[in-house]
């Protein structure tokens, strides 16, 4: 039996992955009034007591939005919580060989013309923090750290707008715009930006494929393909609700030309997995094959 320490065990992904738990590991999840990942001494007592086999990184601060009110304050609440906070625990992963897996986001890459996706597991994360929003380049400052400090024991699994079943405390990349179907509310989406999505049971098998043969190196959970909103929920909202032709189309390239800040829509992003499927020996589902498996829990309350 081993330890393995979860945080962000009550978030959209991590309380998932405890439901799908393996019976052979014995979860460790204390949460944030217990063990602040920014407190170094309170980390390094943590790891002194229970010396946990693996640690499994899901926590961060992942409000975009909230992050670039913060852009370029590293004593702000998002550079401490994903940067300083993900260090503490990479050095202590070090010096008591604990298995380090780090989730990280498709948000380390600008999605920008120069610099396309969909992108592969070992296509350079992007340096330039103004072409990035400030959540990106805090995860992509967190991988360049978790390199840094643990050399090449460690595993990074990147996702991409996640998407589970029920889950009450936080409406997900096809949920939101479904319920707003649902309120008559849903706003026209964009017919030229490029995403993929990580339906999170396969995020969960990815992550226990790399615990059970202590794979290291750097993995992606995404659907096979890559789609456009408009596309992806035109397709929930016809097999969920039995409506065709229900979303308006709208661009992001004229939307773009309205913001301030275009570096927070991306609008060539999307996830490769050839190399994790190969690596872990495992298949992601297409993204209309995500759809059609959770189409179930998509009914109204």
């Amino acid at each position: 039996m081993k330890k393995i320490y979860i945080t962000g065990s009550r978030g959209m992904v991590g309380s998932r992955f405890l439901e799908l738990l393996p019976k052979d590991l014995i979860p460790l999840t204390p949460e944030v009034d217990e063990l602040d990942i920014t407190n170094k001494s309170s980390v390094n007592s943590f790891f002194e007591l229970e010396k946990p086999d693996i640690t499994l990184h899901f926590a961060a601060f992942t409000d975009v939005g909230g992050a670039e009110k913060e852009r370029g304050d590293k004593n702000g609440f998002c550079w401490k919580t994903n940067v300083e906070g993900s260090k503490n625990l990479a050095e202590a992963c070090k010096r008591h060989d604990s298995h380090m897996i780090h989730i990280s986001t498709d948000y380390c890459f600008s999605g920008s013309s120069e610099d396309p996706g969909p992108y592969s597991e070992d296509h350079p994360i992007e340096i330039d923090e103004k072409k990035l929003t400030w959540y990106g380049f805090t995860k992509a400052e967190v991988e360049r750290e978790v390199t840094r400090i643990l050399g090449k024991d460690f595993s990074i699994v990147r996702l991409i707008y996640p998407v589970r079943g029920k889950f009450e405390a936080k409406l997900d990349y096809i949920r939101k715009p479904l319920s707003l179907f649902d309120q008559g509310k849903l706003y026209p989406l964009f017919t030229d930006q490029q995403v993929s999505i990580t339906f999170i049971d396969e995020a969960c098998m990815t992550v226990n494929k790399i615990i059970e043969g202590k794979v290291y190196g750097i993995f992606h959970a995404s659907t096979s393909d890559t789609t456009t909103p408009f596309e992806l929920i035109s397709y929930v909202i016809e097999k969920a609700r039995g409506v065709k032709d229900a979303v308006k189309k709208s661009s992001l390239d004229d939307f773009l030309k309205t913001v301030d800040n275009p570096v927070r829509y991306p609008k060539y992003g999307g996830l490769k997995v050839e190399k994790t499927q190969k690596a872990l020996g495992i298949k992601f589902s297409s993204w209309r094959e995500v759809v059609d498996k959770l189409t179930p829990d998509f009914s109204i309350s």
